[in-house]
């Protein structure tokens, strides 16, 4: 947004989201904010009416004067009640746009079925800005477009004034307030964009802020006294970007006042001549009044209009942001075929498939292929970045596949409708979510067409070693498991591997994928759910994730990476007795255990 073309641009796109958002209240403020800003126009008519009316006659018309004594009293009222009104349609007009921008944005992510732009920080940067300033960008965008339409209309309605005097008296003022508005309008700008070029310095401010005020922090920072530390850094920060910033203060306050000077001249010169008109009985005393309070006026609704769309550049680019994320494409593509899927029988294979993350050289997977049958328990395993999590996100379409296709009965995968193809699909991510939700939310958000099953939620419930915790509950299953809410409770990392594991076991789903379902439970804990595993996955496909061996000895059978290979396949036993690359793995555990 570079130009003041493409500021107008954006700001005429933001209209219609008014109009979207509600109809009535944007006929309203069209009516109140045009209304509202020429009455400083009428109460200045008014006003030279009735000193003129007193002043220029020796008979007094008391009529004349009543008229205009009403009619500046009335004038006045609408001028007292239509800013109070004003300022409660736009708060009424600011929830309405929160609701439909913040709806917009989960509509969008909603329609984007796969992890591209969630995953590239180009993007990513973007959304978390429209996430964390959903709230109040809105009202900026309101509050900041009412203001320069207002201030716009009400210099309008001040020069208009002045050209009852002369034309050229306008002109004269006009060229006199403009330069200086201008300057200022780029100034402000710089000042931003020197902002902008320092937001990674500002980042800074606020990630030292928040470690003195956050709960995540606030321990160690007791425990080892580091609170100067990072105050010292803050200041430090500070004092960075203000040296900056103060260079572009200095340098407007200079400029301002250069071209105060050269409008007073036009301005102080036509004021004489108005003065001398009157002098000259050309004009009256009333016009002095006029000719005084625009200019005056005309000169603080320019400023105003200035401030406000400067601080409106600001909002519009966050709504360019806003437009740019509303109009991105999926970067995964439904296919329309219906899957159907006779007795949970299926069968999927990948087929030679490679796979290299989007703006990357590397190669993650290195055309691999492999089948997982109908009912087959199968395990993944490998170091670190062999590729385990990368296969789940291709299976569940999260990402599409750089070379080779994965097919679901032959079928490849891209051609089903992809919501019917996930319903499929149970699975708990290594980075599992914890909503901010009741217990019976939590469960039941994975299959929200069966929502009022609270027999499948207890079977899960007592299944996944959860039945002894829920009962403890205060609420029971409308306990909240956060303590950011009255009445909510904080569950440990186990605690919350659990609810996962249910969340998962409540979609009904044949297949099932567990990423590292055990790493945050303790031994016992750990038992417990791998014999859940075993009884709720007897009749379903599971593919497991994992670094412990305790689960190895239920799956049927092992598929190793390594650095994007299938290294080696087989049964546990068969693995070891190859002594290869897995036996390597399963030894540097096993040396562990026979250590301690």
């Amino acid at each position: 947004m570079n130009t003041i073309y493409s500021y107008v641009k954006l700001t005429l796109k933001t209209f219609p989201l008014f109009w979207g958002a509600s109809k009535f209240y944007s006929i309203i403020l069209f009516v109140i904010i045009p209304f509202q800003a020429i009455l400083p126009s009428l109460t200045l008519w008014f006003s030279k009416g009735l000193i003129d009316a007193i002043s220029t006659t020796d008979t007094i018309v008391y009529s004349i004067i009543i008229f205009f004594v009403l009619a500046w009293i009335v004038v006045s009222f609408l001028n007292a009640i239509l800013g109070p009104l004003e300022m409660t349609f736009q708060g009424l007009m600011t929830d309405k746009l929160i609701a439909q921008l913040n709806k917009s944005l989960m509509d969008k992510s909603s329609e984007i079925k796969g992890l591209y732009y969630f995953e590239n920080p180009e993007f990513y940067d973007d959304i978390q800005v429209l996430e964390q300033e959903a709230a109040w960008r809105p009202v900026n965008l309101i509050v900041f477009t009412s203001g320069m339409i207002s201030s716009a209309l009400t210099g309008i309605s001040m020069l208009v004034l002045l050209t009852n005097f002369n034309i050229w008296i306008a002109c004269i003022i006009f060229v006199a307030i403009v330069p200086q508005a201008i300057v200022t309008y780029r100034l402000q700008k710089e000042a931003f964009e020197t902002l902008v070029t320092n937001s990674p310095e500002a980042r800074k401010m606020q990630y030292y802020s928040s470690v003195m005020l956050s709960k995540e922090h606030i321990k160690e920072v007791k425990l080892y006294n580091t609170a100067t530390f990072f105050i010292n850094k803050y200041m430090m920060t500070f004092n960075k970007i203000h040296t900056d910033i103060k260079k572009i203060r200095y340098k407007q306050a200079c400029y301002s006042i250069v071209f105060v000077g050269i409008g007073m001249v036009g301005i102080g010169f036509s004021f004489w001549w108005v003065v001398n008109g009157v002098l000259n009985n050309t004009f009256t005393a009333g016009d002095i009044l006029i000719f005084a309070s625009s200019i005056l006026l005309a000169r603080q609704s320019l400023a105003s209009f200035i401030e406000n769309s400067s601080l409106l550049y600001d909002t519009l680019l966050y709504m360019e942001k806003y437009f740019k994320f509303i109009s991105l494409k999926s970067d995964i593509t439904s296919g329309e075929k219906i899957l159907s899927l006779e007795k949970n029988e299926f069968t999927i294979r990948f087929n030679n498939v490679s796979f290299q993350y989007p703006n990357s050289s590397k190669l993650i997977l290195d055309n691999i292929s492999f089948t997982i049958n109908m009912g087959e328990k199968i395990a993944l395993v490998g170091e670190n970045g062999a590729g385990k999590s990368t296969i789940v996100k291709l299976i569940t379409r999260l990402y599409e596949p750089t070379e080779g296709i994965i097919e679901l009965n032959g079928i490849d995968i891209t051609e089903y409708e992809i919501d019917a193809y996930r319903k499929i699909i149970g699975i708990v991510f290594q980075d599992f979510s914890r909503y901010q939700l009741t217990y019976k939310e939590n469960i039941l958000i994975s299959n929200t067409e069966n929502t009022n099953d609270d027999g499948m939620l207890a079977i899960v419930t007592e299944k996944s070693g959860l039945e002894e915790l829920v009962g403890s509950f205060e609420h029971g299953y409308e306990q909240v498991l956060s303590k950011n809410f009255d009445n909510g409770t904080e569950l440990s990392g186990g605690e919350w591997q659990k609810v996962a594991i249910a969340r998962a076991y409540f979609r009904n789903a044949a297949f099932l994928i567990l990423d590292e379902p055990s790493a945050s439970l303790d031994a016992r804990s750990e038992h417990q759910m791998l014999e859940t595993l075993t009884d709720l996955s007897a009749t379903k496909t599971l593919l497991l994730i994992t670094h412990k061996l305790s689960a190895l000895n239920m799956v049927d059978r092992i598929i190793v990476l390594q650095d994007g290979h299938i290294a080696e396949e087989g049964s546990m036993q068969e693995l070891l007795t190859s002594k290869g690359y897995f036996a390597e793995l399963y030894q540097l555990q096993a040396n562990k255990y026979v250590n301690w």
